[in-house]
């Protein structure tokens, strides 16, 4: 079930936290940003180059792909 969600409605959801903390950013808050930048870029290392060269995606495309979506962009191609 959590799988079918990710698929759905996961990348809508990043778009989201992204634009609610990016608005926090512009009143001087920016440390969630700042954190939800930093798993996603960790994440890249950790696991979503891996996934990128196993699906036959640019190091640079995996990079974009974890920082804007994190784990589900992943989780679904690993998965399924």
């Amino acid at each position: 079930m959590f799988l079918k969600l990710t698929k759905q409605f996961g990348k809508s959801i990043c778009v989201v936290l992204y634009a609610v903390f990016a608005a926090l950013a512009a009143k001087k808050k920016p440390w969630p940003l700042v954190i939800l930048f930093g798993m996603h870029a960790s994440e890249y290392v950790l696991i979503g180059r891996k996934v990128a060269s196993l699906h036959s995606l640019s190091p640079l495309e995996g990079l974009i792909q974890c920082l804007s979506f994190g784990f589900t962009w992943w989780l679904p191609i690993k998965k399924g």
